[in-house]
């Protein structure tokens, strides 16, 4: 492991907010559905595991089961995800996204995008093929680490 290094945290950090305060800025754009940053994540979140138990869902996104009960139900409600018994284990509940989840995840990307290449507009072509092999690769051992905890 190497040692912290703070500047790198505190760039990375400022880099997140950018990004929250850029995608704030254009929600009146692209969140028709008002499911707001934390609904965001979930739906994006559905998008990167597909089909998944609620619990799974709840662990990956770090909200307390009641906070990821009432966006469950949120998103349900306007027809973005759905729920189902697991086939295996009826005592599991699975969520999807709907088509129309994942016509708002398509958006909610789009933004993302956009967003980040405001933020990177000072860098090189060749800069943003190493930062993203970078990324690639840290994200790639991070989800190692977290379905070593599961």
């Amino acid at each position: 492991m190497q040692a912290q290094d703070t500047e790198l945290a505190l760039l990375i950090d400022r880099f997140m907010r950018r990004i929250h305060f850029g995608l704030q800025s254009k929600s009146h754009d692209f969140d028709t559905q008002n499911v707001g940053p934390g609904g965001g994540i979930v739906l994006l979140t559905l998008a990167d595991m597909g089909q998944v138990g609620l619990q799974d869902l709840t662990r990956r996104v770090a909200r307390d089961k009641s906070q990821m009960t009432r966006t469950i139900r949120s998103l349900e409600g306007k027809g973005l995800v759905c729920r189902s018994p697991s086939a295996q284990d009826a005592r599991v509940t699975l969520v999807s996204l709907t088509p129309e989840g994942k016509d708002v995840v398509r958006a909610l990307q789009a933004a993302v995008a956009e967003t980040i290449s405001e933020i990177l507009t000072p860098i090189t072509p060749s800069e943003e093929a190493t930062l993203k092999d970078l990324l690639t690769r840290a994200l790639a051992e991070a989800s190692d680490a977290v379905r070593g905890r599961d």
